[in-house]
């Protein structure tokens, strides 16, 4: 098997010259002797990697009383007591939730949207169990499902929510 080789020589100030060279090459089949078989080259272009994962089925139920338009607030970060922790392992994995919340500490009425994660078990709309305005400001909610389980929301001031769960 011969290969017909072009080869380009630049430099700086562009292409200097050309020169084509032929070289024999070996068949594939034509193993050297006491050498194992050489493996088939990798192809070149890549085929995309499917990767079969589990999917985890997330209802995202959204909680509103009709007639009332919620804005979007950013979740700043989530904390989950060891309590709520327990409840995720007993009772399955977290399903998502939107609730539609009023600040508390803001004049005016407008309410956001806050997606939660709360456990399999925790079925049916939960109930808002206290609303106040804290020390610096901050607005705080709790909300309650029926099964016990709790998320606190906090406001902060400058944006954005902190979610507790117990």
């Amino acid at each position: 098997m011969t290969v017909k080789m072009l080869v380009l020589t630049l430099a700086a100030g562009g292409l200097i010259g050309v020169a084509a060279s032929t070289q024999a090459q070996p068949t594939p089949a034509e193993p050297a002797p006491n050498q194992p078989p050489a493996l088939p080259a990798p192809p070149t272009e890549s085929a995309p990697v499917v990767v079969e994962s589990p999917v985890i089925e997330q209802h995202a139920v959204e909680y509103a009383a009709p007639g009332i338009e919620c804005c979007p607030i950013s979740v700043v970060r989530e904390v989950a007591t060891l309590s709520a922790k327990k409840m995720y392992r007993c009772y399955g994995g977290p399903t998502q939730q939107t609730l539609c919340v009023d600040n508390p500490a803001d004049g005016c009425c407008k309410y956001y949207s806050v997606c939660v994660c709360v456990p399999a078990c925790c079925t049916g709309e939960p109930v808002c169990c206290d609303s106040r305005v804290g020390l610096l400001g901050r607005g705080y909610v709790t909300y309650k499902w029926p099964c016990g389980f709790e998320a606190n929301i906090a406001f902060r001031v400058h944006g954005g929510v902190i979610v507790t769960y117990r």
